[in-house]
């Protein structure tokens, strides 16, 4: 699983396009700036890049919003570059006959002065970022507009597209940006081979899932594999993943319980010239998802209820504070301290022929046992050797378990509330089987 939790940002992408433009969905790519090999338009569909750029309003910005998968809220906003005056002309075109005509720079750094100014009014704990061409950032108009800026809560978003070996002084840059305080992330990560390899040159601080990576992820192994992979890549680079253009409930579930703790698509919010909010239906089942996927993941799934008992320690004290317990309900029907009736046991707990023997302040001090080991049906008494809280990683009750005696190795963890009373059991055979699970 993706386990890096961080609020995250947005970004200015110049290559989306939506319905506001061409009705194309927006499927999160990144513009293909120096790397599109698309050929030349014609003359006809050439965009008129002196009138962009002799008009003050143009690029027009459009935010998407980016939502933390875990707490279901907005985390940043991706800023859309729009051409008014080319409302045929998708972005990326625009942008790459700049390219090829020498005016990528110009155009560059007046999206990049645009989304400054823009957040410099962005919702409190939001971030914006604004996707630049890698070998334009010593541009010397590029250079000029953050030369001088402040860069906080900015991310400057370089299309893994590009070829990144072009990109001379690239490295030097990015710290030189990353000292002033801006974040690096890398657009379209999965989109094409050399990405781990760029990954691992620019170690940047945000990595996109491409929007070849998310569709239909819910019902593909091998993109949920590769989004494991890319995720963990990510994390060792103390980097965090956003998947872009999540579009169905289906998607957005699969990717929540894969941990990938940012997101953004039509599913989450269309694109607005404002900032938007997030629909509270979405942002419930968001919290809804987390906190299931949560639980399956935390020791508390795997447990199981058992009898109570004081054994020979004496009378249970029933303190105020303890949980729910069998020896409260069988003491008030008069059944003696410590047993339980056959008809108030679940068929879970009858099958489980387990019970926590307990000292009289209800702290577990022993194990009762059906079966030995190897299946046998001799009952026996162990001692506890591990307690858990309920909400603990069960990749961390494992490692625990591991850790202890040979001899009690595989005995059942006793899950426990904050004072030490105690829940339940978990045996070692289905911590096994959900590792097994999580591992797949």
């Amino acid at each position: 699983m993706i386990t890096r939790q961080r609020t995250t940002t947005a970004t200015v992408a110049r290559g989306r396009v939506d319905s506001v433009n061409t009705g194309a969905g927006d499927t999160g790519a990144g513009n293909t700036g120096a790397g599109n090999t698309a050929p030349p338009a014609s003359d006809a569909t050439v965009p008129d890049l002196e009138r962009i750029l002799d008009d003050p309003a143009e690029p027009a910005l459009y935010f998407q919003p980016i939502v933390d998968l875990q707490r279901g809220v907005i985390a940043g906003y991706e800023a859309l570059a729009r051409f008014h005056t080319h409302p045929t002309h998708p972005p990326d075109r625009v942008f790459a006959a700049a390219d090829r005509m020498g005016l990528a720079a110009e155009l560059d750094a007046r999206v990049l002065t645009a989304a400054i100014a823009a957040r410099d009014t962005l919702p409190d704990r939001c971030f914006l970022a604004v996707n630049v061409l890698p070998h334009l950032l010593d541009a010397a108009p590029v250079a000029a507009v953050w030369a001088d800026a402040d860069l906080r809560r900015l991310v400057l978003e370089l299309n893994e597209a590009v070829d990144l070996d072009t990109a001379a002084g690239l490295t030097a840059t990015a710290s030189e940006l990353r000292n002033r305080g801006a974040f690096i992330a890398m657009d379209d990560v999965g989109s094409g081979y050399a990405g781990l390899r760029q990954l691992a040159r620019v170690r940047p601080d945000f990595v996109k899932l491409d929007r070849s990576l998310v569709v239909n992820i819910d019902d593909d192994q091998v993109k949920i594999a590769l989004t494991e992979l890319v995720g963990g890549f990510a994390s060792r680079l103390n980097g965090w993943v956003i998947a872009e253009g999540i579009e169905s409930a289906d998607e957005l579930a699969m990717l929540v319980a894969l941990g990938v703790p940012l997101g953004q698509g039509f599913l989450l919010g269309r694109p607005s010239p404002s900032w938007q909010q997030l629909d509270p239906a979405v942002a419930r089942r968001i919290r809804q998802l987390s906190e299931r996927s949560t639980r399956a993941a935390s020791i508390e799934s795997l447990m199981e209820q058992v009898t109570v008992s004081v054994g020979d320690s004496g009378h249970c004290a029933m303190s105020a504070d303890c949980p729910s317990c069998p020896m409260r309900t069988a003491t008030a029907r008069g059944v003696p301290d410590g047993e339980q009736t056959d008809d108030e046991q679940t068929d879970g707990e009858q099958a489980a022929r387990a019970t926590i023997v307990v000292s009289n302040r209800c702290r577990p001090v022993a194990l009762h046992l059906s079966g030995g080991p190897g299946g046998g049906t001799e009952p026996r008494l162990v001692p506890t050797t591990l307690f858990a809280r309920p909400e603990e990683p069960v990749t961390e009750v494992a490692r625990r378990a591991m850790t202890r005696a040979r001899a009690s190795r595989f005995d059942p963890v006793i899950i426990v509330t904050e004072m030490g009373r105690p829940l339940g059991l978990v045996r070692m055979e289905r911590l096994m089987l959900r590792l097994a699970e999580m591992s797949t």
